[in-house]
C-alpha cells in the first residue's frame, strides 16, 4: 500500500471516530466540555484531507511526467537501431569538375540548336551521345552538315579542356550491313567513330589526346527488337576521361 493509501485509510478511521463519538454525545443529551473541540477537529480534518490531496496531485503529476518521456527516449533508441545511417556519399574534385563541365557542355549544345543528344556523367567520365539522325545517313559515315557547327562548337570547348582524354566510340543496331566498304557494323561503327575524331582535329583539337573505338552491335543501350530500341543504338559517343598522370602511363613503361 503506497502512502497516500495510508493517509486516506487514516483519515477515514479519524473521521469514523469522531462521528461515534458525535453521535453518542447527542443520543446520551449532553454536550462535550470544551464546545471548540468539535470545530477543531472539523478543521484539522479538512487541513489533513488537503494536504492528501495535494501529496496525491503531485505524485500523479510526476508519474504522468515520467510515463510521458520514458516512450520517448525508448522510441528514439529503437529507431536508432532500427533506422542505418545512411553514409554520406563523397564527391571527389574529379567528379566535381565533371559535372561542371557536363553544365558548360550544354549549353554549347543548346547554342549550336540541335536534337537527339544527351550529356551525362557516369563512371568517372562525361559522356556526350549523339544520334544517328543528326550525325549520319543511314549505313554511311559521311558526316550530315547539319552536325557540323555543332562539332565546331564542341572542338572549341574541348581546347579550353587540355587535362581531358577524348574517347570517341561508334555504336550500331543489329541490323546486319554487308557492303565492299562496310563488311559489318564493327567498321561501320569504326568508320564514324574515326570520322568524328578527323573532323575534331581539323578544329585543331591535339590529335594525341584523341582515342577511336568501335563497338558494332555489341554495346546496345536500347531492345533491337524495336525500332525505338534500334534507333537509340545508332549512336557516336564522345567521352572526356581526366588525362592519367605520368607515371600512370603504360607507354611511359617502354
Amino acid at each position: 500500500m503506497t502512502t497516500s493509501e495510508n493517509l486516506i485509510s487514516e483519515l477515514e478511521i479519524s473521521e469514523l471516530k469522531r462521528l461515534r463519538l458525535k453521535r453518542q454525545s447527542l443520543l446520551e443529551g449532553c454536550e462535550p466540555e470544551d464546545a471548540g473541540l468539535w470545530a477543531m477537529l472539523d478543521i484539522m480534518t479538512l487541513i489533513l484531507a488537503f494536504f492528501i490531496m495535494l501529496y496525491s496531485s503531485q505524485t500523479h503529476i510526476s508519474q504522468a511526467l515520467e510515463i510521458k518521456h520514458v516512450p520517448t527516449v525508448v522510441r528514439q533508441a529503437v529507431e536508432s537501431v532500427k533506422t542505418p545511417v545512411k553514409p554520406v556519399k563523397k564527391i571527389h574534385a574529379s567528379e566535381l569538375d565533371l559535372l561542371n563541365i557536363e553544365d558548360r557542355l550544354h549549353q554549347v549544345m543548346e547554342k549550336s540548336n540541335i536534337s537527339n543528344y544527351s550529356v551525362k556523367v557516369a563512371k568517372n567520365r562525361l559522356v556526350l551521345t549523339l544520334g544517328e539522325e543528326i550525325s549520319f545517313p543511314s549505313g554511311q559515315a559521311k558526316l550530315l552538315d547539319y552536325i557540323k557547327p555543332a562539332l565546331t562548337d564542341m572542338a572549341a570547348f574541348f581546347i579550353t579542356e587540355p587535362g581531358y582524354r577524348i574517347i570517341v566510340a561508334g555504336h550500331t543496331d543489329n541490323t546486319p550491313i554487308h557492303t565492299s566498304r562496310f563488311p559489318s557494323n564493327w567498321e561501320l561503327s569504326a568508320a564514324r567513330a574515326m570520322r568524328v575524331a578527323r573532323f575534331l582535329i581539323d578544329c585543331r583539337v591535339a590529335p594525341e589526346r584523341i582515342n577511336i573505338e568501335g563497338f558494332g552491335q555489341y554495346r546496345p543501350i536500347g531492345d533491337n527488337t524495336h525500332f525505338l530500341g534500334r534507333e537509340a543504338n545508332r549512336r557516336v559517343e564522345i567521352s572526356l576521361v581526366r588525362e592519367a598522370k605520368k607515371s600512370e602511363n603504360y607507354y611511359d613503361s617502354f
